[in-house]
């Protein structure tokens, strides 16, 4: 059986699609890294096979997206 994919709110953004950034002195506005500024991000749905080494893959994933 094949995992499902869903599309969820981006957490780093909160679905907006960007960050913003305030200093003292001025604001600044970047696109989101984790979401690529879509403000949704993919996730596997789990099912009742999913194992710990399954969540740990999943958890794997999610680091190296918030990294890129």
């Amino acid at each position: 059986m094949e995992k499902q994919k869903i599309k969820v709110i981006c957490d780093h953004c909160q679905g907006n699609g960007y960050l913003r950034i305030n200093t003292s002195s001025y604001t600044e506005v970047h696109q989101c890294p984790t979401c690529n500024s879509q403000g949704e991000v993919e996730a596997d749905l789990l099912d009742d096979d999913t194992t710990l080494e399954d969540l740990k893959n999943l958890l794997e994933d999610v680091n190296k997206a918030r990294l890129q």
